[in-house]
């Protein structure tokens, strides 16, 4: 529930997301493992705004974050480093704001990392390069793709 705090949504997709549900699988936009463990947030283009709340990184068995196409602003959450299943990060198309995180480093399952066309800032955490398995990178920060090919270069070379 913490997540939804400081979170406007005008279209109330999260509608039944409220405390006398126990069972967050049951929540819209919400995919569950088996055994019950949130494994997905997928909210795509709806019109949610506010901030996201760094009790996210709480989600640990978390695969997938699609958030693209809305209104979220403010700062990526640092705590979202903690998500080390993390597979996908979807943030694209909202107003998030500041640096990205250096935590970032420690999504070592990630795969798929889009935060282009936000406002971030600043450079790019050297930790992001130690993520190996990244097949699909798009943030629009200055020289990324000429940092990552070449990181991931040395790393390769380096690893043989």
């Amino acid at each position: 529930m913490a997540i939804k705090q400081g979170v406007k949504d005008p279209h109330n997709v999260l509608d039944n997301w409220d405390l006398s549900s126990v069972d967050p699988c049951s929540w819209k936009m919400v995919t569950c493992t088996s055994d019950g463990s949130v494994s997905a947030l997928g909210m795509p283009g709806q019109n949610i705004s506010g901030t996201l709340s760094p009790a996210i990184g709480n989600l640990s068995n978390l695969q997938s974050i699609t958030l693209q196409n809305n209104e979220f602003s403010g700062p990526i959450p640092v705590k979202i480093g903690k998500l080390w299943n993390l597979q996908t990060l979807d943030l694209s198309g909202n107003k998030f704001s500041g640096e990205l995180p250096s935590s970032l480093g420690n999504l070592k399952n990630l795969n798929l990392l889009r935060l282009n066309n936000n406002s971030l800032t600043g450079p790019v955490p050297e930790s992001l390069s130690e993520v190996g398995g990244l097949t699909l990178v798009y943030v629009n920060l200055p020289y990324l793709f000429i940092y990552f090919c070449i990181s991931y270069i040395i790393n390769f070379s380096l690893k043989k």
